[in-house]
C-alpha cells in the first residue's frame, strides 16, 4: 500500500537529487547536504511506515527545509568568506 511517506519522501528524493545531478555538471557542489537529505527520506519513511506518523512527518518537513537551504543558498561555501582579499588584509591591519 502507497501512504503519504512514501510519496513525500520519493519527491524530495528525485527533486534533491535532480538538483544535485544538475549542479554537478555546472559546478562542484558538495555532496553531504544532498546525502543528508536522502538519508532523512529513508529514516522517514521507514519511521512512517513502522507507525511513527508524527516524527516521520517532522523529519520530511526538516528534509524540505534542508533541501530549499541548498535550492536558495548553492554557493553557501563562500557566505563567510570575504568578497575581496584585500578589504580582508586591510581589516587585519
Amino acid at each position: 500500500m502507497i501512504t503519504i511517506f512514501d510519496i513525500f519522501s520519493l519527491v524530495l528524493l528525485v527533486a534533491s537529487m535532480s538538483l544535485f545531478v544538475h549542479r554537478y555538471m555546472k559546478q562542484n557542489p558538495p555532496v553531504y547536504p544532498y546525502l543528508i537529505i536522502a538519508c532523512t527520506c529513508l529514516v522517514a519513511n521507514w519511521l512512517g511506515e513502522s507507525g511513527g506518523g508524527i516524527f516521520a512527518l517532522t523529519l520530511l518537513i526538516a528534509a524540505s527545509f534542508s533541501f530549499l537551504g541548498c535550492l536558495l543558498y548553492p554557493s553557501w561555501r563562500n557566505m563567510g568568506s570575504p568578497k575581496n582579499s584585500d578589504a580582508h588584509s586591510s581589516a587585519k591591519n
